[in-house]
């Protein structure tokens, strides 16, 4: 394997545990003053995890699917709701 396809892979990899750790502290800073800036960093890893995902497929490489594993699991770890209290319908 070239060290150039060595070194696409280990960057693709990196930006999907880099969106991975920003749902985690998006998570976290939810309720705080640093959560706007905590949302736009996930908002543009989001976009990078898409344009690697692409980026794989267009490739033909397996890291694709790894990509979208992650784009799933971020856009879970953004809408749940981690809360205890149920809240009735808003309907």
């Amino acid at each position: 394997m070239p060290l150039a396809e060595i070194l696409a892979v280990v960057a693709i990899l990196a930006i999907q545990l880099a969106g991975v750790a920003s749902v985690v502290h998006t998570r976290l800073k939810e309720r705080s003053l640093a959560a706007a800036r905590s949302q736009k960093w996930f908002f543009i890893l989001l976009l990078a995890v898409g344009l690697a995902t692409m980026i794989g497929i267009q490739s033909g490489h397996s890291t694709w699917l790894s990509g979208a594993a992650t784009l799933g699991l971020m856009a879970i770890g953004a809408t749940i709701d981690f809360r205890g209290e149920r809240r009735s319908p808003a309907f």
